[in-house]
């Protein structure tokens, strides 16, 4: 009985410890649910800026034919952050990616 219990125990433990890791920024971009996603994987204080970000990484695959499908939320976030870096001083989004990446 006692190794039903654990065997029961482990099938329902290990699929919630497996997709612990996982969060929703790490999913890959789809356009009908990107402004969902980016919301429940944000905090209120970063959620307009991760849209942003998100948004300006998008136009500029889309301008260049890149598939955004072949990113996740955070790699689009992080490309908007280096194409902002582009057109603002280092300093202005290293201060903006350091305000906005605590929680």
């Amino acid at each position: 009985m006692r190794n039903f219990t654990n065997c029961l125990v482990m099938l329902l433990v290990l699929p919630a410890v497996l997709s612990c890791g996982s969060g929703p920024l790490e999913k890959k971009y789809r356009s009908q649910t990107m402004w969902y996603d980016i919301r429940v994987g944000s905090s209120a204080k970063n959620d307009s800026i991760n849209h942003e970000l998100c948004r300006l990484a998008v136009v500029d695959n889309t301008s260049r034919k890149v598939k955004n499908e072949d990113f996740t939320y955070q790699e689009l976030i992080d490309q908007g952050y280096d194409l902002l870096a582009k057109t603002h001083p280092e300093a202005y989004v290293d201060s903006l990616r350091e305000v906005h990446s605590k929680p």
